[in-house]
């Protein structure tokens, strides 16, 4: 047989092993998953609690990619009723991204990150250690978040008026001249942080109407700093 001839089974065999291993790799190549059009939006619901009867939960998922959650613990009343107590909520802040990989939404704040797994478009369950669902359904009712929280912020006070950077979602809004609109200007006055950035701790909510922040109380201020380093 020509030598030729005895090396082409060799040839065909080494192809075939190649042609495998490729597919082997294409096969094992994660697939992406689109994020859903319509996952932003408010989910509620009330999550299980070791140590009360359950835990209150909204979450605000912004079409920006910034998230509001607050939390509150659900105790029996004397009636027997559930009832939530007002200083028993606790919030987070920041921004949250969809995993295409994962096929999950990711929450980033202050704390832990959060990922959360899409169920029927309507639903959003917790990962968390547990064997016990954590669920959150879509609200169609699509509450404004304006609660009243403490924020800290990057301040900036102008004849033109003031704005507020939050600095755990980055997002900046106008300061409405109303609450304590005159003692913010006043702090930075006194600070002589007048049209400049200052660190800034305040009680405040969002307007009903617009994304004006309404600041109910001054806290502190830090003239010439601005909201600590990784932060948005």
């Amino acid at each position: 047989m020509p030598y030729r001839t005895r090396r082409l089974p060799h040839a065909l065999a080494l192809l075939a092993a190649l042609l495998c291993g490729c597919e082997s790799e294409h096969d094992d190549a994660p697939v992406a998953t689109p994020m859903p059009t319509t996952l932003a939006g408010v989910y509620s619901g009330q999550l299980p609690c070791s140590n009360c009867s359950a835990i209150a939960a909204t979450l605000w998922l912004r079409p920006d990619g910034r998230f509001f959650m607050r939390q509150r613990f659900v105790d029996e009343g004397n009636d027997g009723a559930k009832s939530a107590a007002q200083d028993s909520a606790t919030y987070s802040l920041g921004h949250w991204h969809w995993d295409e990989i994962a096929g999950e939404a990711v929450l980033r704040g202050a704390g832990p990150e959060r990922r959360l797994v899409t169920r029927d478009g309507e639903r959003l369950e917790l990962r968390v250690a547990s064997p016990i669902e954590h669920v959150l359904q879509r609200d169609a009712s699509a509450p404004k978040f304006v609660d009243r929280v403490t924020l800290d912020g990057e301040s900036a006070v102008t004849e033109n008026g003031a704005t507020f950077r939050e600095c755990l979602t980055g997002l900046t809004f106008a300061v409405a001249e109303s609450g304590a609109y005159r003692e913010l200007r006043r702090q930075h006055r006194r600070m002589n942080a007048r049209g400049n950035v200052a660190l800034t701790t305040i009680e405040g909510h969002l307007a009903t109407t617009g994304e004006r922040l309404v600041v109910d109380q001054f806290v502190a201020i830090k003239p010439g700093t601005g909201c600590p380093a990784g932060r948005p």
